[in-house]
C-alpha cells in the first residue's frame, strides 16, 4: 500500500490509492481513500490551499475597494469610514469619503488590497504582516514557476497571483478606490516578492527556493519602545529608546519588509519610529508611533 504524508505541497500528489495521515488527538494513523474524504479532511481542520484562494478572488472581482475595509466585516458604513478617518486622516480624507459615497459604496461589501487575501484565510493581517509571516518568499523574477496563489507583495501592497491568461502572468489586487478589485498583469506593478503560508497547500510543478522568517536572536521588551522626541510629544514618561529590546523590535520591522539589518543599532530613532507608524497603519491599529504592547502583540505575531 503506498502512503503519503500530508504536508504543504502534498495535495497536488493525490493518487487513486490510500492515503494516510496522521491525527494528532488520538496519535493514530488513519486510512483515506478517496478525494471526497481529503476535501472532508480539509474543511474539518480548516485547511486551504491556493487554488481556492484564486477561486475566491476572482469571485470577488468588481468588489469596491475602500481602505482599511475586510470582507468578514460585511458592508461599508457612515461610521465605519468615520473610525477609519480618525485613524488615517491622511489617507481616508474627507474628499475620500466623499468619492465612495459618489460611487455608492456604503452599503456595499468593500475591500482593501491585504482584506481580499484576509477575506478567504480569515486572518485579519495587512500587507506588511503578511510578508512578516510567510512561510516562503521567492523573488518576483521566478514568477513562472510561483504555484496558483501565490501572494505577490511589494511595500504596503499585495495581490494573488492567478496564473497565465494566454501565456501572460496575471494578478488579481484590490487596487484602490479609482479602480476596486481588478485583474492586472503582473509586470504592471512592480511586485518584489511572492509569498506562501505554512497554513495553506499549493500545486508547484518546480519548488521555487526562497527565504521565511526566522527566529528573533533578541529579547522582547516589556515596555513601550519609541523615540525620546516622539515620547515627549505623546507625553511618555516611561519607555525604551535604547537597547537589545529596541533591537528586537527593529528584527521584527526587518522581518516586516520596514527596515534592513543595518537598521538594528539598538536606537530607536526617526527611521525606526517611522517604520512602526507604517506597521501600524497596515495593521489597523493605533498609529502613534510607539511600539506599545498591541504593536508588540501583532509583530511576534
Amino acid at each position: 500500500m503506498e502512503h503519503l504524508l500530508l504536508c504543504q505541497y502534498s495535495y497536488a500528489y493525490i493518487f487513486q490509492c490510500k492515503i494516510a495521515i496522521y491525527r494528532s488527538s488520538h496519535s493514530r494513523w488513519a486510512e483515506i481513500k478517496n478525494i471526497t474524504m481529503i476535501k472532508k479532511y480539509r474543511k474539518e481542520n480548516k485547511m486551504k490551499t491556493g487554488n481556492e484562494l484564486v477561486a475566491y478572488a476572482k469571485n470577488r472581482l468588481g468588489t469596491p475597494y475602500f481602505y482599511g475595509s475586510k470582507i468578514p466585516e460585511g458592508a461599508l458604513t457612515e461610521n465605519k469610514m468615520s473610525t477609519m478617518h480618525r485613524m488615517y486622516p491622511k489617507v481616508v480624507t474627507t474628499y475620500y469619503m466623499a468619492k465612495a459615497r459618489r460611487k455608492g459604496q456604503v452599503g456595499k461589501v468593500n475591500v482593501d488590497c491585504s482584506g481580499l487575501i484576509a477575506g478567504y484565510r480569515q486572518l485579519n493581517i495587512g500587507s506588511y504582516q503578511l510578508y512578516q509571516t510567510a512561510y516562503n518568499r521567492m523573488p518576483i523574477a521566478k514568477i513562472n514557476d510561483f504555484a496558483l496563489g501565490t501572494v505577490l507583495w511589494k511595500s504596503g501592497h499585495v495581490g494573488v497571483y492567478i496564473g497565465k491568461v494566454n501565456g501572460v502572468p496575471m494578478c488579481i489586487e484590490a487596487k484602490g478606490i479609482n479602480y476596486g478589485t481588478v485583474l492586472t498583469k503582473v509586470s504592471s506593478t512592480k511586485w518584489v516578492y511572492g509569498l506562501t503560508f505554512k497554513d495553506m497547500t499549493y500545486t508547484y510543478e518546480t519548488k521555487v527556493p526562497g527565504t521565511w522568517k526566522g527566529t528573533n536572536p533578541y529579547t522582547k521588551p516589556t515596555m513601550t519602545v519609541t523615540s525620546k522626541a516622539q515620547a515627549k510629544k505623546k507625553n511618555i514618561k516611561v519607555f525604551l529608546s535604547s537597547g537589545e529590546g529596541v533591537k528586537w523590535i527593529q528584527w521584527e520591522l526587518m522581518e516586516a519588509g520596514l527596515l534592513t539589518e543595518a537598521d538594528i543599532d539598538g536606537i530607536c530613532g526617526r527611521k525606526t519610529v517611522a517604520a512602526i507608524l507604517t506597521y501600524q497603519k497596515s495593521c489597523k491599529i493605533t498609529a502613534d508611533g510607539l511600539a506599545g504592547k498591541t504593536t508588540r502583540k501583532y509583530l511576534a505575531a
